[in-house]
């Protein structure tokens, strides 16, 4: 029987698959990165280069025994994993398939149960996986907020209706808050309620920071006619 490479839950890979990216010439980021965590237990890490989402999960929900790979974020491998309120669905990633394993919703599961487990579909490695190396993510992690007078903190809300509204829809889980800390120079980091999970946002280019552009946002929207106001913004977070 192939080795095993890793065990995901199927919810917490179709959430990370909303920060992978869908660009051809990014290839490397069209999946979720598993990657064995300390001592046990996995993260699970997906970008676009513009937002990224970290996810640790302990020994009890995840385990990755080899080292780094790619899991695609394909069409065909989110249809196979998305299951009913009554269901829940696991990933067992092999060297040569992902198998999806699905069960009923109020059983335990166990590791070692679920790599012997009866397979509702088996994935080709050539589907399941991508071949290339996914960024160091611990780079773009922005160093911690120490005082307010560094840091600034907020609504999500806030923030995305500012420079981003899309991204809220992005980060946000089970209707629960999503706030953010930002030094005002490297990257955003935001908290969406789940202690397990941090996102990051990218900071601006062309030499403008966040603060600049949410100013420049918020001008154009109390300035504009209503009918206008939406779409000149968006012009002006693009140019």
């Amino acid at each position: 029987m192939s080795e095993i490479r890793a065990i995901v839950p199927a919810g917490e890979y179709l959430f990370m698959c909303r920060f992978a990216s869908d660009e051809e010439t990014r290839h490397y980021l069209k999946g979720v990165a598993i990657q064995p965590a300390p001592k046990a237990g996995a993260y699970l890490i997906a970008t676009d280069g513009h937002v990224m989402g970290v996810m640790r999960l302990e020994n009890d929900q995840a385990t990755a025994t080899h080292a780094g790979f790619i899991l695609s974020a394909d069409k065909t491998i989110r249809a196979a994993v998305k299951c009913g309120k009554r269901e829940q669905a696991w990933i067992v990633c092999r060297e040569d398939r992902a198998d999806i394993v699905r069960f009923r919703a109020e059983m335990s599961p166990v590791m070692y149960d679920l790599a012997i487990a009866l397979v509702s579909l088996s994935i080709p490695a050539a589907t399941a996986y991508i071949d290339g190396t996914f960024p160091d993510w611990r780079r773009v992690l922005p160093p911690p907020i120490t005082g307010k007078r560094e840091g600034q903190h907020g609504t999500g809300a806030e923030y995305c209706a500012a420079v981003r509204p899309d991204l809220l829809a992005r980060f946000q889980r089970e209707d629960k808050p999503v706030s953010f800390d930002w030094n005002g120079t490297d990257a955003m980091t935001i908290d969406n309620g789940d202690e397990r999970f941090i996102g990051v946002v990218m900071p601006h280019g062309n030499g403008r920071t966040m603060a600049d552009i949410a100013a420049r946002r918020e001008h154009v929207i109390l300035s504009a006619a209503p009918d206008t106001a939406a779409e000149t913004a968006d012009e002006t977070v693009a140019a």
